[in-house]
């Protein structure tokens, strides 16, 4: 009996292993993979690649979209960066379908200029609330690429950009307000949506307040003091941030 009971635990515990063994690995989360694709990009860690490679082909959305960034920079490699950016972005990866965007957009990764496809793309990515995507749209819409020019649109576009966060959006919004460009003319909403933007360090609306406040008008009343500070705020952003990534 003994024998028995001991042979149906070791049964058991046979079993048991070879599930475990059967188990998949669980995949890395979003972070360790984009870490994983910092390395592979600036090559300072050889299997950083082959690892992507492998989740990405286990439909891991982000390592595919880490891969195609890593492959991004190389031209021998640029099929290989469509491809699997085609992947993460059709996986509902955010960031994916806006590179993808872009590179339809401006010709790249082997692809054609392929405005529609771009704004497909952008409005995938604006469907989850990026910014970017929605200040892309907007300048497509306003010129008419890949879409029907729509300046209604267009502005539609800068307010979804600005609810999400784009300093640039609110500027060009609140430009658009000033001139009554695709809305109504409302100075009162130009000068409110140029505070913003300039709350959000950005110098050209930094500048065109400093130079509200020092002439003053309705909306803005004349402060000297306040127009100096901002234009010094406009060089100092301009020169630490926006010259850098613009």
């Amino acid at each position: 009996m003994k024998t028995y009971s001991n042979l149906s635990a070791a049964l058991v515990f046979g079993l048991l292993l070879a599930s475990c063994s059967d188990q998949q690995p669980a995949a890395p989360g979003s972070a360790q993979l984009e870490s994983l694709g910092v390395l592979a990009r600036q090559g300072r860690q050889a299997s950083a690649v082959d690892q992507l490679q492998a989740w990405a082909q286990r439909g891991s959305a982000v390592a595919q979209r880490e891969l195609a960034l890593a492959y991004e920079d190389t031209a021998a490699s640029e099929k290989d960066a469509a491809f699997w950016l085609s992947k993460a972005a059709q996986g509902g990866d955010r960031e994916a379908a806006f590179v993808l965007a872009g590179a339809y957009y401006n010709g790249k990764l082997g692809l054609g200029k392929e405005p529609v496809l771009a704004a497909q793309w952008y409005k995938k990515a604006a469907a989850q609330d990026d910014e970017r995507a929605a200040l892309m749209l907007s300048r497509m819409a306003k010129y008419g690429e890949g879409m029907p020019q729509d300046l209604r649109q267009s502005v539609s576009w800068l307010q979804q950009a600005s609810a999400n966060g784009s300093a640039q959006a609110m500027f060009l919004l609140s430009n658009a307000y000033a001139a009554g460009d695709g809305v109504p003319q409302d100075l009162a909403l130009a000068h409110s949506w140029l505070e913003k933007s300039a709350q959000g360090d950005f110098p050209p609306a930094l500048q065109s307040l400093a130079l509200a406040m020092d002439a003053g008008s309705p909306n803005a009343e004349k402060n000297p003091e306040r127009s100096y500070h901002l234009l010094k705020e406009a060089t100092e952003e301009r020169r630490m941030h926006w010259d850098k990534t613009q």
